[in-house]
């Protein structure tokens, strides 16, 4: 049975030192059209002025929370908002990211079917300084049927701030491993897609995700050339993923190692390092040979490398 509270939603925002962003992240949340929420913003550490950003909205607003956290990643962080938080449906949202103005309304109205644990909205990417850029439509990855699996080869959610999740669906999961520095929201949605499906969300994007250069769907690979991915062996070594699929989990997660490599390709070149992208590209073609037979992988890579309007 779902959690009984009068609250709707719990926003858990993970912060550190993110003075340039955090305003903008708050003030989107303030616009939302819903009011039915809470804002656990959690101060991991900080030692610029995230703190006194979070202490002047709070002042204004008494649903935004200033926490401080373990410093001791972002898994720590919002495991902590995950024990704190009292609405029926969650939101991580990360500080340095938007969210449209009718995003709470739109994921509440997506979760009032029961069968699902969780609704997928649009992103739409921005850069540094908030300008959208190009891409493809996440939501046409999430297939009606059979989600796990395309999540377990795509990363179809593309970012926290686009998945509303049910709380008790959220602590069933387990909540999110905090020995993993990076992958560690892929790993956990995944965990989460095991328990039930997902709703699709139409309409607008409901998250403008910025994109850094230091960004985690950049450092999920870890070293460049490294055979391993700690997020994905977390993965395969889970014995409900390999009761789910047995043998096929492991052709799975080769599809997902090829794409966090050209995912990592594509962001040194969209980021002016071109050279190093040659280099890697060229690599890859001798790691991962076959990625040349996996046309929709090449397509959407190629596509890609110019996200301007």
């Amino acid at each position: 049975m779902e959690q009984k509270s009068a609250l709707r939603f719990s926003i858990i925002i993970p912060a550190r030192n993110m003075e340039r962003f955090i305003e903008e992240t708050l003030k989107s949340v303030c616009q939302q059209t819903m009011s039915d929420f809470e804002v656990l913003c959690i101060d991991d550490g900080s030692i610029d002025g995230t703190r006194d950003i979070l202490e002047r909205f709070a002042g204004k607003d008494d649903r935004i929370l200033p926490i401080s956290g373990p410093a001791k990643g972002v898994s720590a962080a919002r495991n902590l908002g995950l024990r704190m938080a009292k609405g029926q449906l969650l939101l991580f949202l990360d500080a340095d990211d938007v969210l449209h103005p009718q995003a709470l309304d739109r994921f509440s109205a997506a979760l009032t079917d029961p069968h699902v644990v969780g609704a997928v909205a649009g992103v739409q990417r921005i850069n540094m300084d908030g300008e959208e850029l190009r891409g493809a439509d996440n939501r046409l990855l999430v297939p009606q049927h059979d989600q796990l699996a395309a999540l377990l080869r795509k990363n179809f959610i593309v970012n926290g701030g686009a998945l509303a999740l049910r709380a008790e669906i959220a602590r069933q999961s387990g909540g999110f491993d905090e020995s993993l520095t990076n992958g560690e929201d892929w790993e956990f949605w995944c965990r989460v897609a095991l328990i039930g499906p997902f709703a699709v969300v139409a309409g607008p994007a409901l998250l403008f995700y910025r994109q850094v250069a230091s960004g985690a769907n950049y450092m999920t690979r870890g070293p460049v050339f490294s055979r391993r991915v700690p997020c994905i062996d977390k993965v395969a070594d889970n014995p409900a993923m390999q009761q789910e699929f047995g043998s096929r989990l492991r052709r799975l997660l080769r599809a997902r190692q090829i794409d966090v490599f050209w995912t990592g390709v594509r962001n040194q070149y969209q980021y002016g390092r071109k050279p190093t992208a040659l280099v890697e590209g060229l690599c890859g073609m001798l790691m991962y040979p076959d990625s040349l037979f996996r046309p929709k992988l090449i397509w959407r890579f190629v596509r890609s490398l110019d996200r301007r309007v």
